[in-house]
């Protein structure tokens, strides 16, 4: 006899189909039958609610083929038109109290909650990246929307779903310089094959015009260079008064690299800069500001281009791009043009 006040610890996993062994400790491990679900009405309520179903081979299929439990997992093929829909929860999991239903013949059954795993690719992504997931479970079940990259970009799909959401990410007031000593120790601590991409082509693999640096909203990322190592470009008063005041005043204490966003209503730049302004450099004191890919030096996890079935087309007869670098010449920059083929190239 059970004390219902108390919790039982599973020896084993339990055998899931009647008549299974389950062992359960007591004072000991003690073996027992797994039982049929039945509800006795004398000595307890039943469940509320309890959804009806419809007989087996009529809505409701076998599924199981396990030769202790076949006849004991089914499938509700084509879903149910009841009002007791409206009082079961949106999404079931194991915090949640379980779920019965009932045959017409009497027979009670379980449900048994499984994850549904959906498709979210580049190729295809979810309309709404998971939102109405997330709305569901109350956050529980995160979003699965990311941000803009060098990996997707060419696959990025507006969505006009009112569920749609936005991913958040934990922030840490802990500062991390990302430089080639700390690129190796995220490397030793995890294994993975990390970089800092280098030489990307400001256009791409798409050969898609860039937005101007002088647009409104535009974000834009400069190297920070010796001003005897490029060339300034002749642009119209206006449009360097602009940009040197929004690279000069950035927020941004990188010595490398510096983003800015051209802002609303303060600098302005002439109307044809406004229109197209893609690779630009720019001069101040002894600093030179080189427009560059947005994700140029930005870091990488690039272990699936390192899988064996070497799923990025590499041409591997001389060595491999991606593990040759971090296991022979240790070397944390990634550089793109040096490639033999277009990795990043979602077409290829």
């Amino acid at each position: 006899v059970f004390d219902q006040s108390r919790g039982y610890d599973f020896c084993d996993r339990p055998e899931e189909w009647i008549n299974g062994t389950v062992k359960m400790r007591v004072k000991t491990c003690e073996s027992l039958k797994n039982p049929p679900i039945y509800f006795d009405t004398s000595v307890t309520d039943l469940p509320n609610p309890v959804v009806p179903l419809p007989a087996i081979g009529n809505g409701l299929e076998v599924i199981d083929t396990h030769m202790k439990s076949t006849g004991q997992e089914f499938i509700l093929v084509n879903g149910l038109d009841d009002d007791v829909c409206s009082k079961l929860p949106g999404v079931h999991d194991e915090n949640k109290p379980p779920m019965f239903g009932q045959l017409p013949d009497g027979t009670w059954l379980q449900f048994d909650p499984h994850f549904d795993v959906m498709e979210n690719t580049v190729e295809n992504p979810l309309s709404d990246g998971g939102g109405i997931k997330t709305f569901l479970t109350d956050g529980y079940t995160q979003c699965s929307n990311v941000a803009r990259s060098l990996f997707n970009e060419n696959g990025c799909k507006l969505s006009s779903e009112p569920t749609t959401c936005q991913g958040s990410y934990s922030r840490s007031d802990i500062k991390i310089d990302l430089n080639a000593d700390s690129i190796i120790a995220m490397r030793n601590i995890t294994g993975k094959y990390i970089y800092a991409i280098s030489n990307l082509p400001l256009r791409g693999d798409s050969d898609t015009p860039v937005v101007s640096a002088c647009q409104e909203g535009a974000k834009s990322r400069w190297d920070v260079l010796p001003s005897n190592e490029c060339v300034a470009t002749d642009l119209d008063d206006e449009t360097l008064e602009a940009l040197t005041a929004l690279l000069t005043k950035s927020p941004d204490t990188n010595a490398f690299i510096r983003d800015i966003t051209f802002p609303k209503h303060v600098h302005h730049c002439s109307a044809e800069s406004k229109e197209s302004l893609e690779e630009v450099s720019i001069i101040i004191d002894s600093e030179c500001f080189k427009r560059v890919h947005p994700d140029h030096m930005s870091i990488y996890d690039m272990s699936y281009c390192a899988n064996d079935d070497n799923p990025c087309l590499f041409d591997t007869s001389n060595g491999h791009p991606i593990k040759d670098l971090m296991e022979n010449d240790d070397n944390v920059f990634l550089d793109y043009l040096g490639q033999p083929n277009k990795f990043f190239d979602e077409s290829a």
